[in-house]
């Protein structure tokens, strides 16, 4: 399917913003000017859990050079490590629920600053936002997308490859991965997703894609929004775009409805 852009880098901002909401606009535009300076391109990837961002993220990553963020993987290295934040975060994902946004953040924020890389040669954010608050937060820290993938697939799709993830890791299996935490995350997606591209839209490139085809499929379309890479930017080894799994803790343009359930 053909993606449907939504908004743009730099929008022209409307004559009836109050102050306030122009002074963020240009804070947020400004932003993304400085870093699109630097040669290097930020991607936020967003979809329902199991809709295949994480397999998008890592062709994406190779193919453009940038860092892949998957907050889910830095969420569960905290996990493996024992950590205090660790064990909150494995009592919430086996529940299905959402972590604090300030939590998140601090972790991001430490991984950003650890991984200077990813700010160098761009990055690529798996995970986050997931809700309108955490998606002014992002764009507060300075975590400025220049353009957006949003991947759109049914309920009965999701689960189908979320039990079929479980099955494939067997004892390794993750602990969200079970049908009853998946209807409780795919209705958290529902509830929020679009007030949180709404607050998006307002500064931001997007593409609504769909995400129902096989990862072929899928990622001819994420090509065909993104564009051809910069020559200028090397391809970043699978390693290094991944280096946090293995490392130590230490009113903008209108919103597509996602699509009816198959």
């Amino acid at each position: 399917a053909r993606p449907h852009f939504i908004g743009s880098t730099c929008p022209t901002s409307p004559a009836d913003r109050n102050f306030d909401s122009e002074m963020r606009w240009a804070h947020h535009a400004l932003l993304a000017l400085l870093v699109g300076r630097a040669g290097a391109i930020n991607i936020l990837i967003f979809g329902p859990p199991g809709v295949g961002k994480g397999t998008q993220a890592r062709i994406i990553a190779q193919r453009y050079g940038v860092c892949h963020v998957s907050t889910g993987d830095l969420i569960r290295n905290e996990i493996a490590h024992g950590t205090a934040f660790g064990e909150e975060a494995k009592r919430a994902s086996a529940a299905g629920e959402l972590l604090p946004d300030a939590t998140i953040l601090r972790v991001l924020r430490r991984h950003f600053r650890t991984e200077r890389v990813c700010l160098e040669r761009g990055w690529l954010l798996d995970g986050f936002p997931r809700t309108a608050a955490q998606a002014h937060a992002m764009l507060d820290e300075g975590l400025v997308p220049h353009k957006i993938i949003v991947l759109d697939a049914s309920e009965r799709t999701v689960l189908k490859r979320i039990l079929g993830r479980a099955a494939s890791a067997g004892a390794a299996a993750r602990a969200d991965d079970n049908t009853k935490s998946a209807d409780v995350r795919f209705r958290q997606y529902n509830q929020h997703r679009n007030a949180t591209l709404k607050a998006l839209t307002e500064y931001l490139r997007m593409g609504v894609l769909d995400g129902e085809g096989d990862v072929g499929a899928v990622n001819a379309s994420v090509n065909a929004f993104l564009g051809e890479p910069d020559p200028g930017i090397p391809p970043v080894r699978r390693a290094r775009a991944h280096a946090a799994a293995g490392a130590s803790p230490g009113a903008g343009a209108a919103v597509s409805p996602r699509p009816a359930a198959a």
